[in-house]
């Protein structure tokens, strides 16, 4: 029986018949993969190096040029194809040629991310990439890994210890090392679905560097260990799940501020102080077997409603409880099997004072009475709010009713002096109206008093005078524009071009006067008058259909 031996001081050696022969004396070597009956790949901290028997012995041929990372996990496939894990740099594919000589081709693979405690190996010709992320499977027709979930189970995250898979080829078992134990994949029976098989040893038994654990079939179901403490053999035949395991709570402490601990009686239920609120439970399986990994699981009902995740402390404090009924409960899991009970203590703790049923009705009192005083001081408040603001309403209003009135007075003022000065302009127009025909009939008078015909002349000429006289019309166009204010502006404004007279005769038309009314105004016939408004029609530009006397009192 030949075996290769490494050791990583003084370089690589070959065990023969309990003799050790070096045959590469160069540092760091880390693994070893047969390519056939003559050739060995040996994985080193530079590189990859070829180990060739030639008649009998085995020899150093050469180093692999073309890559000189460190090669602690690499594989050798059939197609001259070299898989290489670097934990810090990631997986390496390289192509070499047909004397393994020389690197042809290097390729960095990106669908898995490099990992601390990661792993490459072979098995059933697949290639398999464990990390703390899972376990993924390289398609061959993608070129990527994928991941695999039956293979994952081996190293679940949160029992990651390392990635490192070792291969049992003389049972077919896949194994990995978890802080809960040893878990190995068994090859089905019937199928080719594995099935997953743990072994809960405690993780002190087999710990190590991680990255670095072993485990070598040695007859039967016997396996060896490497530790850093020897070696351990485990037998799969002898592993059975434990009987009538019970768990029991072994001892219970009470906390309070500034007092030592007291222990409690663990056969009856026992009321606590409020503040006795802090509780340390101590709990235990009588379990002999040193080798069985023994995780415990605690709620505590009335404070929490789910199991804790599990863990190898046998102990739990807890602090500053509020008030109320609890049931501390706890279980175990031995060897993978769970105790037949499950330990419970209940226990209760008081309010304090200033919640006791008596401080409640006070405080409810109390805050009765603060309700009832607030609403009497806010409708005092809102009351006197209210006077003040319909005082001010009450002022603001007769404010607004004394300015109205002052207005109305000016107005009214206003309006009266108005009226006053109208009234004075007329009787001052009427006196002198009277004057001038008291005036204009004495002269008659006297005239007629001479009695000669030159004096009847002279009579006639003076009523043709007073007849004419334009005062009257001037009086009458300010009492017009009084009446209908801005006529006279607006007609001018429309059709310049109009004489006085056009605008006496649109007065009397706007009057609505016949034009046998308006000729004793005009001292002329109703004839002419009816010429004047043809004339007046024409200046106007009205259409022949169009009524003159409508059309004045549209304007």
């Amino acid at each position: 029986m030949i075996h290769c031996f490494v050791d990583m001081s003084a370089g690589t050696f070959i065990i023969k018949n309990r003799k050790a022969a070096l045959i590469f004396n160069g540092q760091g070597t880390w693994d070893f993969v047969s390519v056939n009956a003559n050739l060995i790949i040996q994985g080193n901290y530079d590189g990859l190096y070829v180990l060739e028997k030639e008649k009998n012995r085995w020899r150093l041929r050469n180093k692999i040029k073309g890559f000189k990372n460190s090669a602690r996990f690499f594989i050798v496939l059939d197609n001259k194809e070299i898989f290489v894990n670097h934990e810090y740099k990631g997986v390496y594919k390289l192509k070499i040629d047909d004397y393994f000589r020389n690197v042809l081709k290097t390729e960095k693979d990106t669908s898995v991310q490099k990992g601390i405690h990661s792993s490459i190996l072979k098995h059933k010709n697949d290639v398999f990439y464990a990390s703390k992320k899972g376990v993924f499977k390289y398609d061959f027709d993608e070129s990527f890994f994928k991941l695999d979930t039956v293979y994952s189970s081996l190293i679940p995250e949160d029992v990651f210890v390392s990635g490192k898979l070792i291969l049992d080829e003389y049972a077919n078992k896949l194994w990995s090392f978890t802080s809960k134990g040893l878990r190995f994949l068994n090859p089905g029976k019937l199928s080719d679905k594995a099935t997953l098989e743990m072994i809960p040893i405690k993780k002190s038994l087999f710990k190590g560097p991680s990255g670095f654990e072993n485990i070598i079939h040695l007859e039967n179901k016997k396996y060896l260990i490497g530790t850093i403490n020897g070696y351990l053999i485990v037998d799969l035949n002898k592993i059975v799940a434990p009987d009538n395991l019970e768990i029991s709570i072994t001892q219970i402490l009470n906390n309070e501020l500034n007092k030592p601990s007291k222990n409690i009686h663990l056969n009856r239920n026992t009321t606590f102080k409020h503040t006795e609120n802090s509780l340390e439970f101590y709990y235990s399986v009588p379990n002999f077997d040193n080798t069985s990994n023994i995780m415990y699981q605690y709620k505590l009902e009335g404070y929490n409603k789910n199991w804790s995740d599990y863990s190898d402390s046998n102990s739990i404090l807890f602090e500053n409880l509020p008030f109320g009924m609890y049931t501390f409960k706890v279980r175990a899991l031995v060897a993978g099997s769970l105790t037949n009970n499950i330990s419970e203590f209940e226990f209760n703790i008081e309010k304090p004072w200033f919640l006791s049923n008596i401080a409640v009705i006070v405080y409810i009192l109390i805050f009765f009475c603060l309700i009832y005083t607030w609403y009497m001081l806010s409708k005092s408040y809102y009351s006197r709010k209210q006077k003040a603001f319909l005082f001010r309403a009450q002022k603001e209003l007769e404010l607004k009713e004394l300015e109205s009135s002052q207005k109305i007075i000016k107005l009214n003022n206003e309006k009266l002096r108005n009226d006053i000065e109208s009234k004075n302009r007329e009787l001052a127009t009427s006196t002198m109206s009277i004057i001038k025909k008291n005036e204009f009939l004495n002269s008659i008078k006297n005239e007629l008093i001479d009695g000669s015909e030159k004096n009847v002349s002279k009579v006639v000429k003076i009523i043709d005078k007073n007849l004419n006289n334009t005062d009257d019309w001037k009086m009458f166009q300010e009492a017009f524009n009084n009446a209908d204010k801005k006529f006279l502006d607006k007609v001018k404004e429309k059709h310049p071009d109009l004489t006085p007279n056009d605008l006496r005769l649109c007065a009397y038309l706007r009057l609505n006067l016949s034009s046998k009314e308006i000729a004793p105004l005009l001292n002329i016939s109703p004839r002419s008058v009816e010429v004047k408004r043809y004339r007046l029609r024409k200046k106007m530009d009205l259409e022949h259909n169009a009524n003159l006397t409508n059309y004045i009192l549209e304007i």
